[in-house]
C-alpha cells in the first residue's frame, strides 16, 4: 500500500511541475552620465595710451609743473612722464595646456607672452572674421600659470582672467526638467612685498566680474563631447556678478552672485566668467606714476556655478 501511495505522490508532483503558472520579462535600459567642468581658460591685458604728459615738481610733488618753462636762470625741478608707447611695457606671461577631463592625465604645458595694447589683447581670441570663420574652440585650453608684468610709467592697466564652465551634457531641456543655476565669483589680493604701501592701494585697484552662458534648447541636444566654437556667446547678454569693487582697501573679499538659469529654467551648456582688474585712471599728479620699487601681489579668484535646491 505504501508503494502505491508513493507512486501516486510522485505522479502528482510530476504533473504539478508542468502545470504551474509562470510569467517572465526581459528589459534593458540606457544610462547617460555627464558632470560639469570648470577651469581658467584665457587671459588678457589692456592699457590705453595716456591722454597727455603728466608732470610734477620733485621738491613739492603736490604741484604740477611745465617743463617748457625751464629757461636759463630759472629753477628746473620738473618730472614728467613720457609722451607715447609706455603702455607697451605691460605684458602677460602664461602657461597653458589642452583641457583635460577629471580622470585624464594632466597634459604638458606651452608658454606664451604678449604685450598690452590700447584694446583688449587676449591669449585666445573669441572673434569671428569677416567670412564667419571661427578662430578656434574657445573652451579647449586651460591655463596652468599666469603672471601680469606691469612696467608702464603710469597706472591705468586693465588685465583679465576668463574662467570656462562646461555644463552636464544631459538633455534636461527636451525632458522638460526644470533646473536652477547660481554663479558666484570672489576675488582677494595678498601683498607679497610688505614694508611699503600695497600695490592694490597705490594702484587704486578694482575688480569687476561678469558671466555669459549658452543654454540648452529643447529638441536640439548637443552631441556627446560637443565643444562649441568661439562664437558661442553671440547674441547673449552678460550678467554682472561683481561690480567695481575695491581690492586692498576696506573690502577684504570682493564677491557677488546671481541666478544664471536660462529662460524657461534652461540649463547652461557653456559659460564664461570674466574677471576684469582695473588700475585707477582718476589719480592726480605724482600718484599716477608707478613706483620704481618692485611691488608684488597674489590675486586669488574663486568661481562656482552650481545647481542649488529649487
Amino acid at each position: 500500500m505504501n508503494v502505491v501511495k508513493k507512486a501516486l505522490l510522485m505522479v502528482a508532483l510530476f504533473a504539478a511541475t508542468f502545470s504551474a503558472s509562470a510569467i517572465e520579462v526581459s528589459f534593458d535600459f540606457t544610462v547617460f552620465s555627464s558632470g560639469s567642468s570648470i577651469y581658467p581658460c584665457n587671459a588678457g591685458i589692456k592699457h590705453k595710451k595716456a591722454n597727455d604728459v603728466v608732470c610734477y615738481e620733485r621738491t613739492n610733488p603736490t604741484n604740477s609743473c611745465n617743463p617748457n618753462a625751464c629757461e636759463t636762470g630759472q629753477s628746473c625741478d620738473c618730472v614728467c612722464s613720457g609722451t607715447d608707447g609706455s603702455y607697451l611695457m605691460d605684458f602677460t606671461e602664461v602657461s597653458y595646456a589642452n583641457w583635460s577631463d577629471h580622470n585624464e592625465t594632466y597634459p604638458s604645458s606651452s608658454k606664451a607672452s604678449f604685450a598690452a595694447n590700447q584694446n583688449k589683447n587676449f591669449l585666445f581670441s573669441n572673434n569671428v572674421d569677416a567670412n564667419g570663420k571661427v578662430s578656434g574652440n574657445y573652451f579647449d585650453k586651460q591655463l596652468t600659470s599666469l603672471n601680469f608684468n606691469l612696467g608702464s610709467e603710469l597706472f591705468g592697466a586693465e588685465y583679465y582672467l576668463d574662467v570656462c564652465f562646461r555644463g552636464p551634457q544631459i538633455d534636461y531641456a527636451t525632458a522638460g526638467i526644470n533646473t536652477n543655476w547660481v554663479a558666484k565669483a570672489e576675488a582677494t589680493i595678498q601683498d607679497l612685498t610688505g614694508g611699503y604701501a600695497s600695490y592694490a592701494a597705490v594702484a587704486g585697484l578694482t575688480v569687476d566680474s561678469e558671466i555669459v552662458c549658452d543654454y540648452q534648447v529643447a529638441g536640439q541636444p548637443n552631441a556627446l563631447n560637443y565643444v562649441p566654437g568661439s562664437d558661442v556667446f553671440d547674441g547673449n547678454d552678460a550678467i554682472t556678478l561683481i561690480d567695481n569693487a575695491s581690492l586692498g582697501y576696506s573690502t577684504a573679499v570682493a564677491a557677488g552672485d546671481d541666478n544664471v538659469t536660462g529662460q524657461g529654467n534652461k540649463a547652461p551648456t557653456f559659460c564664461r566668467v570674466r574677471y576684469t582688474f582695473s588700475e585707477a585712471t582718476n589719480l592726480s599728479g605724482k600718484e599716477q606714476f608707478r613706483p620704481w620699487k618692485t611691488q608684488a601681489a597674489k590675486v586669488c579668484t574663486k568661481t562656482s556655478i552650481e545647481e542649488p535646491t529649487l
